[in-house]
C-alpha cells in the first residue's frame, strides 16, 4: 500500500519526565569533504523501547517525502552553484594578480611577464566557470519564479508553473552538481600547484563540490526521472510549455546581433525532438534499452536548457548595453554577451555528439556481461 512517514525523536516524554527514546548514534561517517554536515549511523529500538509518531495519513509517506525532496533538490543545485561561484571568483582574483610567461607572440625575454589572465587558455577556463555557474544560477532563479507562481497563481498559469518546475527540477539539481565538479577543478588548474595546497581555498571547494551529484538523488536517478517520467507527464505538456518558452526567447533574438545564437539554439531544439522521439519509440520495445543512457539524456537536455538561459541573459544584456553609462556597467553586459557566445561555441556543440550516441543502435552497456570486466 505504500510506506508511511514517521517522526522519531531522540527523547520523549514519559511519566517521570524527559527520557531517551532508544535512539543510538552508532557512528559518524568520515568524509572527503562537506564536513560541516555530519552524517551519522543511527540505531532505532535496540532495546525495544523506541517510538515513532505517524505524520499525515498511513501509506502516503513517499508522497510527503517528495514534497520535501523536490525543494531540497533545487537547494542542492543552488549549493553546488554557490561553491562553483566561490571557486570561480577566487581563481579569477588569482589570475588578475599572478604574472607568468609572456604573450605567445613575444620573443624578447627582457620584456616583463604578463598576468596569466591574458593567456587564452586561462581565459577559456575562466569562461568555462563563468558560463556554468552563472548559467546554473539563471536556471535556479527561473525555477524559483515558477515555484512562487505555483504557490500563488491560479488556473493555467499555476498549472504551467507546476509542470515547468517539475520538468526542470532534475536538471536544476543535476547540471550544477555535475558541472561544478568540473569548474572547481578548472579553478584549481588556474592556480597550478598552488591550487592543490591548503594555502588557497580551491582544494576545499573541489572536495566540497563532489557530494552534490550524489545526495538528494544521484545523477543516474534524475536521468531516469527525467526520461522515464517527466518527459511524458500529462501527455508531455511540460515539454510543450518549455519549448514555447525557448521559442519565445529565440524570437526575441532574431532582430539583433544575437540572431546566430538563436539559430544555433533552434537547431539544438530539433536535436532534442529527434532524440526524444527516438527514445520514446524504444520504450514499448525494451525498457532497459530505452533507459540505458538516461543519464546522457539528462546531460543533453541540461545543456540545451542552460543555452536557453544564456540566450535570455544575452538578449537582456544587449538591451541594457545601449543604455549603459558607466564603464563597469558596459563591461558587465559585454561580459554576459561574450560568455553566452562561449557557451554556444564550447558547450552547446556537445549536444551534437550526445545526439549521435543517443540515437545509435549500439547496445554496449546493456549487452556487457559482469564476468567480462
Amino acid at each position: 500500500k505504500g510506506i508511511s512517514l514517521f517522526v522519531v525523536p531522540q527523547k520523549r516524554i514519559k511519566d517521570n519526565g524527559l527520557s531517551e527514546n532508544d535512539v543510538t548514534t552508532a557512528g559518524v561517517y568520515h568524509k572527503m569533504g562537506y564536513k560541516g554536515a555530519p552524517i551519522a549511523h543511527l540505531m532505532f529500538g535496540s532495546n525495544d523501547d523506541c517510538k515513532g509518531y505517524l505524520v499525515g495519513e498511513p501509506h502516503k509517506g513517499l508522497s510527503y517525502m517528495f514534497q520535501m525532496m523536490n525543494e531540497a533538490r533545487v537547494g542542492v543545485g543552488t549549493n553546488a552553484a554557490a561553491i562553483g561561484t566561490a571557486a570561480y571568483h577566487a581563481s579569477l582574483a588569482y589570475a588578475k594578480e599572478r604574472p607568468q610567461g609572456r604573450p605567445i607572440g613575444a620573443k624578447d625575454p627582457t620584456q616583463p611577464q604578463t598576468l596569466i589572465i591574458n593567456h587564452a587558455d586561462v581565459k577559456r577556463m575562466l569562461l568555462f566557470q563563468k558560463s556554468v555557474v552563472e548559467g546554473s544560477l539563471s536556471l535556479l532563479l527561473q525555477c524559483g519564479l515558477w515555484s512562487d507562481l505555483a504557490h500563488v497563481a491560479e488556473g493555467e498559469t499555476k498549472e504551467r508553473a507546476e509542470l515547468l518546475l517539475d520538468l526542470l527540477t532534475p536538471i536544476a539539481k543535476s547540471y550544477p552538481s555535475e558541472m561544478c565538479c568540473q569548474t572547481t577543478s578548472a579553478a584549481v588548474q588556474i592556480l597550478g600547484g598552488a591550487g592543490y595546497t591548503t594555502d588557497f581555498p580551491m582544494e576545499q571547494y573541489y572536495r566540497e563540490a563532489r557530494i552534490h551529484p550524489i545526495h538528494e538523488g544521484t545523477t543516474g536517478i534524475h536521468g531516469l526521472d527525467l526520461l522515464g517520467r517527466k518527459i511524458t507527464l500529462k501527455g508531455g505538456k511540460g515539454v510543450q510549455f518549455l519549448m514555447q518558452e525557448i521559442q519565445q526567447t529565440i524570437g526575441e533574438s532574431k532582430n539583433s546581433t544575437l540572431k546566430n545564437l538563436g539559430e544555433l539554439l533552434e537547431k539544438a531544439l530539433g536535436r532534442v525532438q529527434k532524440v526524444t522521439e527516438h527514445l520514446l519509440a524504444l520504450a514499448s520495445q525494451n525498457v532497459e534499452v530505452f533507459l540505458a543512457d538516461a543519464t546522457l539524456y539528462l546531460e543533453f537536455f541540461g545543456i540545451v536548457t542552460i543555452a536557453w538561459q544564456w540566450l535570455k541573459q544575452a538578449v537582456q544584456a544587449q538591451k541594457a548595453l545601449v543604455q549603459a553609462v558607466s564603464e563597469s556597467d558596459r563591461n558587465f553586459y559585454q561580459g554576459k554577451i561574450a560568455t553566452a557566445h562561449y557557451f554556444f561555441e564550447y558547450e552547446l556543440v556537445k549536444t551534437i555528439s550526445l545526439s549521435q550516441r543517443l540515437t545509435s543502435s549500439d547496445r554496449t552497456t546493456v549487452e556487457m556481461q559482469a564476468e567480462w570486466f
